[in-house]
């Protein structure tokens, strides 16, 4: 785990890109989180950004998903799958 200038934490593999498996990759000083995995926006059990305000994006494997809960993503990503 590293600190920016602002006190925000970020977890990074060797080759630098965000990457953390057991929870968010950047965690701001607002409250700003996302996950990555391998420098990939990337989440399965919720959103893989949730806004310091409350909005949230769904992202699964570095693709945005266009979605508005989990139930829905959840349905998405299983119709994805057949493609």
């Amino acid at each position: 785990m590293s600190r920016t200038l602002d006190g925000s934490k970020y977890w990074a593999n060797d080759d630098g890109q965000l990457n953390r498996i057991d929870g968010p990759a950047y965690e701001g000083t607002n409250g700003h989180k996302e996950w990555w995995v391998n420098g990939n926006r990337h989440r399965i059990d919720g959103p893989a950004i949730e806004y310091a305000g409350g909005r949230k994006e769904w992202f699964f494997n570095g693709k945005y998903i266009d979605c508005s809960s989990q139930e829905e993503f959840k349905k998405l990503i299983k119709l994805l799958s057949f493609l």
